[in-house]
């Protein structure tokens, strides 16, 4: 199969939204198509068309992380350890690859991304989720970080976001484990943020995806940008990116039309420049 029969892309006033298309395979991913999907998100970053991105998966589940046959390491692109085959210079210094470059595009596209799930959301497919701003979880779901039951370690970043998403002790459970938490505790966990019926995880994504969309998307970047940065910054260091991104933010039609509506008493129109 292509790899571009594996996902699909398409744009719905300012939203992006990404689906992981192989539910033959409960949409698990494979080298080919991580690259394909950093690939794209890379080209969204520029993309002004694009304020919000929605990442999804298709036939009912969201990703049950990596690919089968790769991991086995009888693909045609060796894996680590397990495959005979020489690596590539390039995944000799980079083992995840492509799988790791995915976690880092979700990030580095500097947009809101907002992971829409059903059904299994697993090991690659959990560190996704979790890379992403905000999960809305239908009551299908299932996450695990699986990695441990194949007799791997953590990899995509995973052992990253869950202690900052969930609880110490839970990440350490899920880690080391690879229990599978169901739909109620992923939503007590806080590895979702709002729980809704199943089949509805993606219209109530694309619900709070039109209002980012709406809205001032240049302090709406500027303004994640910094609460992330927060976490690793002191106080001082955030009074100034603030300031900076005060300033920057002002010289938008943007907050002018924002400071003109307040005044005038009615409701703005952003146009995201």
């Amino acid at each position: 199969m292509d790899v571009q029969d594996q996902f699909t892309f398409e744009i719905k006033e300012g939203i992006g939204v990404l689906t992981i298309d192989r539910p033959d395979r409960l949409n698990a991913v494979n080298w080919e198509l991580c690259q394909a999907m950093a690939a794209l998100l890379s080209e969204l970053r520029t993309n002004d068309e694009v304020r919000v991105i929605v990442l999804t998966g298709a036939g009912g589940a969201f990703s049950s992380g990596g690919d089968a046959e790769f991991l086995s390491g009888n693909a045609a692109r060796p894996i680590p350890g397990l495959s005979d085959e020489p690596l590539e210079r390039f995944q000799r210094k980079h083992p995840a690859g492509m799988f790791a470059e995915f976690t880092r595009m979700i990030i580095d596209v500097d947009k809101p991304v907002i992971a829409a799930i059903e059904g299994p959301c697993m090991g690659a497919g959990l560190a996704y989720a979790l890379a992403c701003d905000r999960r809305f979880g239908s009551k299908t779901t299932r996450m695990s970080a699986a990695m441990v039951r194949l007799g791997f370690a953590p990899d995509c970043g995973i052992s990253y976001f869950l202690p900052r998403v969930a609880r110490l002790p839970v990440a350490l459970n899920m880690i080391t484990t690879g229990r599978i938490l169901e739909a109620d505790e992923c939503y007590k966990e806080g590895l979702i943020d709002e729980l809704v019926e199943e089949g509805e995880a993606l219209a109530a994504a694309m619900d709070y995806a039109q209002k980012l969309a709406r809205g001032p998307s240049v302090a709406i970047d500027l303004a994640r940008h910094f609460i992330y940065k927060s976490l690793n910054s002191t106080l001082e260091d955030t009074l100034r990116y603030e300031g900076v991104a005060a300033v920057m933010s002002a010289m938008t039609d943007d907050a002018r039309e924002g400071t003109a509506a307040f005044l005038e008493k009615r409701r703005p129109n952003y146009r995201g420049v």
